[in-house]
């Protein structure tokens, strides 16, 4: 045998052997706990995802899906407009669990210590055991819930549109503290941001005009700031910057310590998705189907690319520097950072993406429209 041939070998079965013995695959042992990943909502994945992707597997959930999927312990965690909470294996995209409400979900879960964590538009947080599935807490607010929870430090932070901010222990539900930042409830003073957390406080932007920063001690008001129209996108924190576009039509960079605007960027239509930052900049997209890039420091704008359809969905950043982004008509995009130009796309026919992609490992998970969970893993 060619001795080249077969030191190949010798090292092709060195290679077999180390991978049986290998319990988890990257997929697997890799994690995207809540909304946009951390408590942060910075969308940064330690991935090194890279496309071309095909589609692995899609469960079908029965409904539209709006939430956008969290992934832990070999499990993808996501509810359905019709009030269902399903578990689904990250492998297969076999089931391994449901759990139904009395409303529809649209808020992403967050996952920490064994429990997982969603609103329902009954009004109420669910914890539930995410091994099984079973019931293990629940917290009954006066309005639904649309907004995300995030995890942080053993305590559970949401909104409701009853328009408080809540801080709930995370192993038993029993209250920390409550912040209303209304004196009464409406319809255009929803809360369907999910709160940011970092360095003591808590971010997040009402619907109505406004974005806070609570202490997450009391939940005291230390700042707030008025934009000039409706708020759905979640703050996202970046260093000592915090960053949130709104229906205004603008990109707002503030200081996180003392929300003093840093400087402001004005886009054509409406921002519904969360900024996404990367190193030097920062990215949004709009209702119109463009993703910009602005500079960091400045809010200068450094790239434009036209995707066509609006954007409801945030971006996710790999660190190799690719932002996976969807759109309205189906579309997945993979964009490179530096120059703003797509690499790769992907169609889903009459479907579209309102959810906002997570990766974890070597596979991506978004769900769609039609009420799709898929995942995808490099081709």
């Amino acid at each position: 045998m060619n001795i080249q041939i077969a030191d190949f070998l010798k090292k092709g079965l060195k290679v077999l052997a180390v991978a049986l013995l290998v319990p988890l695959s990257n997929a697997v042992a890799e994690s995207w706990p809540m909304f946009l990943h951390n408590p942060e909502h910075n969308a940064q994945s330690t991935s090194s995802l890279t496309p071309p992707l095909e589609l692995m597997w899609e469960f079908d959930a029965g409904d539209l899906i709006y939430a956008s999927p969290a992934v832990a312990s070999g499990k993808v965690f996501i509810g359905a407009l019709s009030g269902v909470f399903y578990a689904i294996d990250q492998q297969t995209g076999e089931p391994a669990w449901s759990f139904e409400t009395t409303d529809e979900i649209t808020s992403s879960a967050a996952v920490s210590k064994g429990k997982v964590y969603f609103g329902s538009k009954d009004g109420t947080l669910y914890c539930l055991n995410a091994s099984n599935g079973e019931l293990v807490w629940e917290h009954k607010t006066q309005g639904k819930i649309v907004s995300s929870p995030t995890v942080k430090d053993g305590v559970v932070y949401f909104g409701s549109n009853d328009m408080s901010i809540y801080a709930i222990k995370a192993d038993d539900g029993s209250l920390v503290w409550a912040t209303p930042l209304a004196k009464k409830a409406s319809s255009m003073r929803g809360i369907y941001a999910s709160p940011t957390v970092g360095d003591g406080l808590v971010y997040v932007a009402r619907k109505a005009y406004k974005v806070y920063a609570l202490d997450t001690k009391d939940g005291h008001i230390v700042w707030e700031f008025k934009t000039h129209s409706s708020n759905y996108a979640t703050p996202v924190l970046s260093g000592n910057t915090l960053y949130i576009g709104g229906y205004d039509r603008k990109l707002y960079a503030l200081n996180a310590k003392t929300g003093k605007a840093q400087w402001q960027a004005a886009v054509d239509e409406w921002i519904y998705a969360s900024p996404t930052p990367f190193k030097g900049g920062v990215m949004v997209g709009s209702k119109d189907g463009i993703l910009s890039a602005f500079n960091s420091a400045d809010g200068t704008l450094r790239w434009t690319q036209n995707l066509r359809a609006p954007i409801s969905s945030t971006p996710a950043v790999t660190q190799s520097g690719i932002a996976f982004v969807a759109n309205e008509y189906g579309e997945l995009t993979a964009i490179d950072i530096k120059s703003g130009q797509p690499i790769w796309q992907e169609t889903l026919q009459d479907d579209g993406f309102h959810s906002s992609p997570a990766i974890a490992g070597d596979q991506l998970y978004i769900g769609t429209m039609n009420g799709y969970l898929t995942a995808w893993g490099q081709r």
